[in-house]
């Protein structure tokens, strides 16, 4: 055990009790809803979890340490059998360090993953247990759909939907106002967004318009270039999966947009993650930024007003990436029935899924969950909430077959690119198609 400890210290950070950032953690009980789904929530732990045992569990976002120290916590107080080991190693690295792990023998017991990408990568390679076998009832409950559509094989789901959300604009009023314009009144368009961040980053030195992700990895690709993309009427790959046609007019469209934006100043010309852009934005010299709801509670301490809406609508509409986190119990983890009680604990008990969401400012993956009047409270109590809750009525799943990763990655390249003045958009986006059609040409061949 000690040799296996030392080498996971090779590349991971052990999650320590500093929090690197504060959110609101929020683990007020809540029942059971009612109806069918309620009695679902009470599922026997398999004969071989009763048990003491340590499981080791990797977390994927450093920006919410904190409310993730809350939830370990009270997964803790609430039984004595199942102790779990947290290391923290953040989301851009998880599908390398993780793959690293399983190569070497040492895969966690569990993991959280975001998005259909990152959950496929390892469902489709055989490296996530079917958690049917510890619980036959689980295809059977009332999952957000495309979540439950994304993590599902053969009829069994690989992983436990944990959270889920969408994009929408956070804006900040008060910059909106000092600009001259009226906080009431967002946009609604992206070319209204345009303007508007045209504005805002006139109305003085060091303040920008607008933010969005620009740095060259599969986030940027896969999770925000489709809002956009989506917004002009283009999609990332054929109906029938085996061609790249995010190089289609519509495409260039969608390209050609950021390519405005930098060029009237409405954003700088940076680098940005998501992590700078919500730290940016934090500053009070950001206008707006198309985000996911896990920001909602470093928003609302900010010193500054900010409001959320939906995101502004392209020549085709707005429908935003559906975006969501799963707790995956791995096949080979030395003790995963740990894991599987880890994701239990959090997925099919309607306080802890609760409190889950609630301290992440994420929104239920389950349906009836959010009928529950915890989470009613809270939403009423969090005015940037609902905007969420409405935005995801429309949302629908970027593509996550085959090299979905890979493609995502070099899609954020074709967009720095163009960012940093290093290719056009025509160019960014034939120099990424072609590289996305062999990736996707040589993971289908190995999908048989």
């Amino acid at each position: 055990m000690a040799r296996r400890r030392i080498a996971r210290r090779d590349f991971l950070q052990i999650l320590g009790g500093g929090a690197t950032a504060a959110l609101v953690s929020a683990c007020a009980a809540s029942p059971a809803p009612a109806g069918p789904a309620a009695g679902a929530d009470k599922v026997a732990a398999p004969a071989a979890a009763k048990g003491t045992m340590t499981g080791t569990f990797w977390f994927n976002q450093p920006t919410q340490q904190e409310a993730f120290q809350a939830i370990i916590d009270r997964f803790h107080a609430s039984q004595t059998r199942v102790k779990m080991e947290v290391v923290l190693v953040p989301g851009t690295e998880i599908p390398a360090k993780l793959a690293t792990a399983i190569a070497g023998g040492e895969p966690p017991d569990a993991v959280r993953l975001g998005g259909p990408a990152v959950n496929s990568l390892f469902i489709n390679n055989g490296h996530a247990a079917a958690l049917d076998d510890w619980d036959p009832q689980i295809g059977t409950y009332d999952w957000l759909p495309g979540a439950q559509k994304a993590v599902t094989r053969n009829g069994k789901m690989h992983a436990m939907p944990v959270n889920s959300g969408v994009q929408a604009l956070i804006y900040n009023k008060d910059l909106y106002g000092k600009a001259g314009l009226d906080p009431a009144k967002p946009p609604t368009t992206l070319d209204e967004l345009l303007d508007v961040a045209a504005k805002i980053s006139a109305s003085g030195d060091q303040v920008w318009g607008h933010y969005t992700l620009t740095a060259p990895n599969s986030q940027t690709g896969s999770d925000y270039f489709p809002t956009i993309l989506w917004a002009f009427g283009g999609k990332e790959v054929s109906d029938d999966g085996k061609t790249v046609v995010f190089n289609s007019p519509e495409g260039l469209a969608a390209l050609q947009w950021y390519k405005d934006l930098i060029e009237r100043k409405g954003m700088p010309v940076k680098q940005v993650n998501e992590t700078q852009m919500l730290q940016d934005y934090l500053t009070g010299a950001v206008g707006s930024m198309a985000v996911f709801p896990a920001v909602v509670a470093r928003v609302a301490g900010a010193n500054f007003s900010s409001a959320s809406v939906k995101v502004p609508a392209g020549p085709k509409g707005s429908v935003a990436p559906l975006g969501f986190g799963t707790i995956m119990v791995l096949d080979k983890g030395k003790n995963k029935e740990a894991g599987w009680e880890f994701a239990r604990f959090i997925g099919l008990e309607a306080s802890n899924a609760a409190a889950w969401n609630m301290g992440f400012g994420q929104l239920p993956a389950r349906l009836s969950f959010r009928e529950d009047p915890s989470w009613k409270e809270y939403e009423a109590k969090n005015p940037l909430v609902p905007a969420y809750v409405e935005s995801q009525k429309s949302a629908d799943l970027p593509y996550f077959g085959p090299g979905a990763q890979e493609i995502g990655t070099e899609v954020g390249k074709a967009i720095e690119a163009v960012v940093f003045g290093q290719k056009s958009p025509q160019q960014a986006l034939e120099d990424a198609a072609r590289a996305s059609q062999t990736i996707l040409d040589r993971e289908r061949q190995k999908a048989g």
